[in-house]
């Protein structure tokens, strides 16, 4: 037990590091404080949400503009990132989302960005086609394309941040698990593993789906870890450029059904596939420490059935992999400082839609530890709210 006349070992640990444990070590060790980050498995582990190529960075954002604050620290950060990185971070892709015109995809990501002032056209399905080839949309199909959205490049990034926490003095533990996070003598918390144990003034709580373990009584009534394909498509050779940057665009594409499918443009022609997914279908709940079963065909054929009327060179073969989503009740996130443990600040329950956000949230955990508050109002994204939302 720390004695209350000795220093803590940290000012602060990170407990998980994904892309938001990752970035809130880097902003907090461009700090200057003594912070230890610990990860229970890898650098690039494939067990959570922050790993595999490629995600898109959007700010039109259908979802709502309470997220634009968040988004545009984010913006700013991600090229800061890539402006010092070794590895490409992020390309400008731009972003096209598409559906009818009474979807929720077309009206939110509008209504965002005529309200917060983001760069962007409206296109009718004549104009879709013509400028970007490998689309076939319906005559009545609309969409919103934005050209400052980014093609973010998913593992450079993390490693990145990691790297560059600890050039700048940040202590990493991996292959370490938490077993406890508790409060000690004199205020300080105690963080206990296998045989090991290190105080802190602060702790940053950012385990994904991991987290109800840590906050039973507080987090994990409110989110549900899920199982959800994402795919690598093929593509028809003679059309292989119409799917590369710089003719195709990041996308989300809702149709009639509500079916939402994302995708992102092939970097060069000679690697990998069509990165496809759907958004809000095949979720299922999953066991985090066993269920990691590969996506079945069926559901790799709905897929390639919902959206080849729209793509038709992309082809039915394709591989897939299983990733997670942690889910919160109105699919929004979960940030803020614990009621449970003091000093423990925490994000989660980014819902299939946290990755882009890290950059900001990173900077939010940091400012929470330290300073007890973050210039981005984030109280949109308190779990309290889910004590009056009657959420199914």
């Amino acid at each position: 037990m720390t004695n209350p006349a000795v220093r803590p070992t940290y000012d602060v640990v990170v407990i998980g590091l994904g892309i938001m444990g990752a970035s809130a070590l880097h902003h907090l060790s461009r700090r200057g404080v003594r912070v230890l980050g610990v990860e229970a498995h890898g650098p690039l582990h494939a067990l959570g949400s922050s790993h595999g190529q490629s995600r898109i960075f959007r700010r039109a954002y259908w979802e709502g503009e309470q997220y634009v604050p968040l988004l545009e620290r984010s913006y700013a950060g991600w090229l800061e990132l890539d402006a010092a990185a070794h590895d490409t971070i992020a390309v400008r892709t731009g972003g096209l989302f598409v559906g009818s015109p009474e979807s929720a995809l077309v009206q939110g990501s509008r209504a965002t960005a005529v309200r917060s002032g983001i760069d962007h056209e409206y296109l009718d399905a004549a104009a879709i086609t013509e400028r970007f080839p490998a689309f076939h949309v319906r005559p009545d199909a609309v969409g919103v394309y934005e050209p400052d959205a980014l093609m973010l490049f998913a593992d450079h990034a993390r490693l990145t941040y990691l790297s560059r926490a600890a050039a700048a003095g940040a202590h990493l533990a991996y292959g370490q698990t938490v077993r406890s996070v508790r409060t000690g003598s004199g205020g300080a918390l105690t963080i206990s593993g296998d045989d090991w144990e290190v105080s802190c003034g602060a702790v940053v709580l950012s385990v994904g789906a991991w987290i109800g373990r840590f906050l039973p009584g507080e987090i994990a009534p409110l989110v549900t870890p899920m199982r959800i394909p994402v795919y690598e498509f093929d593509v028809e050779e003679a059309r292989e450029r119409d799917h590369c940057t710089g003719r195709f665009p990041a996308f989300l594409y809702e149709d009639d059904a509500g079916a939402l499918v994302y995708g992102l443009p092939k970097w060069r022609v000679d690697e990998g596939g069509l990165k496809l997914g759907f958004h809000n279908r095949q979720l299922s709940p999953l066991d985090i420490e066993s269920d990691r079963r590969p996506p079945a065909e069926r559901e790799r054929l709905e897929l390639w059935r919902t959206i080849n009327p729209v793509l038709p060179g992309v082809r039915s073969t394709g591989r897939g992999i299983s990733c997670v989503y942690t889910m919160s009740r109105d699919e929004s996130f979960l940030i803020g400082r614990s009621r449970e443990v003091e000093g423990v600040v925490y994000a989660s329950a980014c819902s299939g839609h946290g990755f882009k956000f890290a950059p900001g949230i990173g900077e939010v955990l940091a400012e929470l530890a330290l300073d007890g508050r973050s210039a981005v109002d984030v109280s949109d994204f308190r779990p309290e709210r889910m004590a009056t939302t009657d959420v199914a």
